[in-house]
């Protein structure tokens, strides 16, 4: 049960999942009040989990604090593609 666990938080620390969570966000509703919103919720929930994680560690701090910048980037990166497939 633990080593699940710890794959779990492992995978929640890394960039990729929220950078698929904030494109997907972007790609499927644009830019919409929606969208806004949820992507503030995103970065909130971002915020609390970093203050759940405790303090930083030298080995894990910047993977980890990439995470809220990526959620961004991959949201504007979502809503562009949309623009530009959809017109």
């Amino acid at each position: 049960m633990e080593n699940g666990r710890a794959s779990w938080i492992r995978l929640v620390d890394s960039p990729l999942p929220w950078g698929v969570a904030g494109f997907a966000i972007g790609a499927a509703l644009g830019v919409t009040t929606l969208s806004v919103w949820l992507v503030a919720a995103g970065l909130g929930i971002f915020l609390i989990y970093l203050w759940l994680h405790g303090a930083a560690r030298q080995q894990t701090e910047g993977w980890l604090f990439a995470s809220g910048p990526v959620f961004m980037m991959a949201w504007l990166a979502g809503f562009v593609v949309r623009g530009l497939t959809f017109g």
